[in-house]
């Protein structure tokens, strides 16, 4: 096994994956194909999500494959490098947006009522976004102008940012405000359903996709597993 946990090279890991059991191989990559060709969005379109999506998975193959796709495709440093600022304000929108959770929780105790009580993911959580502003002292400040840059026009519109790869990685990051938030934002600025859907496959694909490329391990160790199992029986 190689020194180091993440190779630069996988492709024989993943050649092992496919030879293992190509029918579902082929259904995988017929899935993901299909994904990224031009349709209601452009290929590139759908690439600059992608690396957003990629960035929000961590996984560092997926980030390099789809930097170089989307280059491939045509898309600029600067487009390219906006897309991740966009992936980082989701990555916090999590955090953000269940701090509501934390406020609610604290309210209730402050009254006395039990914390199994009610439910969660309440729909208007503005009371206490609100307060949780007020307690940020001056982060939330910084925290409100990083949003107001990340979002304006720049090498990518803000209704593409906000609207499309704002929705995939919220998707990926499993946050029902910020997926409502831009739906909102998408509609207004008049996406389609149709253009929405194909950018949370995306979402889907890039979710899929680190897993996938991290069965580069599992097929390493099962290779190194089964040299071993032969080396016993030989000896």
């Amino acid at each position: 096994m190689s020194e180091y946990l993440f190779k630069n090279d996988i492709s024989k890991d993943m050649a092992h994956l496919k030879e293992i059991n190509p029918e579902l191989h082929q259904v995988w990559r017929t899935y993901h194909d299909g994904v990224f060709k031009d349709g209601a969005l452009s290929k590139v379109e759908k690439e600059l999500i992608a690396v957003a999506g990629a960035h929000i998975t961590g996984d560092p193959y997926s980030i390099r494959s789809r930097v170089r796709s989307a280059k491939n495709s045509g898309a600029t440093d600067e487009q390219i490098v906006e897309s991740i600022y966009v992936a980082m304000r989701f990555a916090m929108g999590g955090p953000f947006a269940f701090s509501s959770i934390a406020f609610e929780a604290h309210d209730a105790l402050d009254n006395d009522i039990p914390l199994t009580d009610g439910h969660f993911f309440k729909k208007n959580v503005l009371k206490e976004i609100n307060e949780f502003h007020e307690c940020s002292g001056d982060n939330s400040g910084a925290f409100k102008e990083y949003t107001k840059k990340v979002f304006a026009d720049g090498a990518l519109k803000k209704d593409f940012k906000r609207g499309l790869v704002g929705l995939a990685c919220a998707h990926m990051t499993k946050c029902p405000y910020c997926i409502r938030g831009c739906v909102k934002d998408g509609r207004s600025a008049g996406y389609t359903k149709e253009q929405m859907a194909e950018a949370i496959n995306v979402a889907m694909v890039m979710s899929a996709g680190a897993s996938y490329a991290h069965t580069s391990f599992a097929m390493e160790t099962i290779t190194e597993l089964n040299e071993k199992e032969k080396a016993r029986a030989a000896g």
